[in-house]
């Protein structure tokens, strides 16, 4: 929907949520913004202007129009708001990242003796990836330390089958070599999920160790415990794990309403919308989503560059807002 810029057009617009283009006399597109209260927000641009930069001001002087494009939510408005962006350039918006720069924490179930390893490549069919996270320096010293503690193999390509320089190091379990120690070996993959997820229990038992480690005045030890604590502590802010966060996010916004929010591997694949959330409608949108989720699950492409910028947005929305959010995971039955 598109409007022209006269005086007081403001006043007519809907109060919906969704993105809004700014364009000049040609056509083209000078600034992309969303918002929950379109009306609301493009009419800032109009009043108490006093209060904007010189370069919002320009921006608005050479507005002629302004297009509109409704969201169902909020998280569709910022995900679309990157999507044009990305896709336009506008002047007036600020320089786009590297998206490239994101890296993951992953975790190769897909190779036999899984291992751990940070990459920036596309997501690797059966792999665990946990991120994507904003600064790499001090994931490196976080997988070491995991590494150092669960004796995980660290070698790529082929297996050795008589002797391995990390196992004569007591590095590794080397689970290649003695297979009797395989299920010792999966059991401490398991630990290394249970850390990147930040299981409760296992986040008590870094904790513990840590506090002995320090009262036994191993302070170097300490700070090791210390690094994986940071670790399980940064992912579990929000589920990280693009291969398991499957989950149905219920929001409630005095200017949106009731939105049910279907994410599968870490994306946005849908909005529910409800008018009212009894239990009766929370049971209704959680079967809705089971089933959208069970015909998506296994069948998305890996993340291209652009949606792990949209991961990152959909990860950092869900933080910014996890007071104010009701989150059922879909991968459990849904309680009767």
């Amino acid at each position: 929907m598109k409007y022209d810029i006269t005086p007081g057009f403001h006043l007519t617009l809907p109060k919906k949520c969704g993105v809004y283009l700014y364009r000049d006399k040609d056509e083209h597109i000078l600034y992309i913004g969303k918002a929950k209260n379109l009306k609301k927000r493009i009419s800032t641009y109009f009043y108490n202007n006093k209060q904007h930069t010189s370069k919002t001001k320009r921006m608005v002087h050479a507005a002629c129009s302004v297009e509109l494009r409704f969201t169902a939510s909020e998280l569709e408005a910022l995900l679309l708001e990157a999507r044009l962006i990305r896709h336009h350039l506008p002047l007036y918006n600020r320089a786009l990242r590297n998206y490239k720069a994101y890296p993951f924490i992953v975790l190769r179930t897909d190779l036999p003796y899984s291992y751990l390893e940070i990459s920036r490549d596309a997501v690797i069919p059966g792999a665990l990836y946990f991120g994507p996270y904003r600064r790499a320096h001090w994931l490196y010293p976080a997988v070491d330390a995991l590494n150092s503690w669960l004796k995980l193999r660290r070698c790529e390509g082929a297996l050795p089958s008589h002797s391995c320089l990390y196992a004569d190091m007591k590095q590794c379990i080397a689970p290649c070599i003695d297979s009797s120690s395989h299920i010792y070996y999966d059991a401490n993959v398991q630990k290394a999920i249970d850390v990147l997820e930040c299981n409760p229990d296992m986040r008590t038992e870094l904790e513990r160790r840590r506090d002995e480690s320090a009262a036994e005045l191993r302070f170097e030890d300490a700070q090791q415990w210390q690094k994986l604590i940071n670790l399980a502590q940064y992912n579990g802010q929000i589920k990280r794990s693009v291969a398991r966060h499957h989950a149905l996010v219920i929001s409630t916004d005095p200017e949106i309403g009731y939105t049910g929010l279907v994410i599968v591997h870490g994306r946005l694949i849908a909005t529910l919308k409800e008018e009212h959330i009894t239990n009766t409608d929370t049971y209704t949108m959680l079967q809705q989503a089971r089933t959208l989720y069970e015909q998506a699950k296994g069948t998305l492409h890996a993340p291209t560059v652009e949606e792990v910028d949209e991961m990152l947005i959909i990860a950092s929305w869900l933080e910014y807002h996890t007071d104010k959010l009701t989150v059922y995971p879909l991968d459990i039955p849904i309680p009767v």
